[in-house]
């Protein structure tokens, strides 16, 4: 509502409501952890955090998310929808969509995704910290960027976003294997997000 009605950035609008929100669950909870041990017992566990075939059963929602997220944007009225508003919002309204609709159906939709990531990282650990997420911005900016999506537009895939995810969330495992320090991780995923952004904006001239 604040990008789409308040015509803010979409960039500064997450930014910040994170510290709005992070703000206020800081202050009910001043700052302490709530421990979940209780989850193992649940059936939520069992459904959302548990092994399958020796798999995490993670693994398999998030292939499942990815596949409807795919059918969604290729197959269905509403991932049109959103390709057309992306790529030129102008001629989206001429052709009778409600584009702003449309704008906040999508970012419900990836808060939607965010929100079960975030009961995914909390059943994992059994215990919630008030600053759980904290360090995630760069690494999603990072992976939409690699994943082929620009930040104009119009062009990029769900699945090109996922193996985007892959690719980033193996930075640090690769830093690591590399026998580097984990001080590189934020500096080579600020560098993806340069290079990626060059790579797009010059493809972007070259198709032009």
């Amino acid at each position: 509502m604040l990008v789409v009605y308040g015509s803010l950035s979409s960039l500064i609008a997450t930014l910040g409501m994170n510290f709005v929100l992070r703000g206020i669950i800081l202050i009910f909870t001043e700052g302490k952890s709530i421990s979940m041990v209780s989850l193992r017992e649940s059936w939520a566990f069992t459904l959302f955090s548990s092994d399958f075939l020796g798999v995490p059963v993670q693994f398999f929602w998030a292939i499942a998310f990815t596949l409807f997220s795919i059918f969604l944007f290729n197959r269905h009225r509403f991932g049109a929808h959103v390709h057309i508003v992306g790529d030129n919002p102008d001629s989206a309204s001429q052709m009778g969509i409600n584009v702003n609709l449309v704008r906040v159906k999508t970012f419900v939709f990836v808060g939607i995704g965010a929100a079960i990531a975030g009961v995914f990282s909390t059943m994992i650990n059994f215990t919630w910290w008030p600053t759980s997420g904290d360090g995630y911005l760069l690494p999603v900016l990072a992976s939409v960027f690699v994943g082929g999506t620009p930040t104009w537009g119009g062009i990029g895939t769900v699945f090109g976003g996922a193996v985007g995810a892959l690719t980033v969330s193996f930075i640090q495992t690769g830093i690591v294997g590399a026998g580097l320090s984990g001080f590189y991780v934020q500096f080579f995923n600020g560098l993806i997000i340069i290079l990626s952004l060059l790579g797009h904006r010059w493809n972007q001239i070259r198709y032009r």
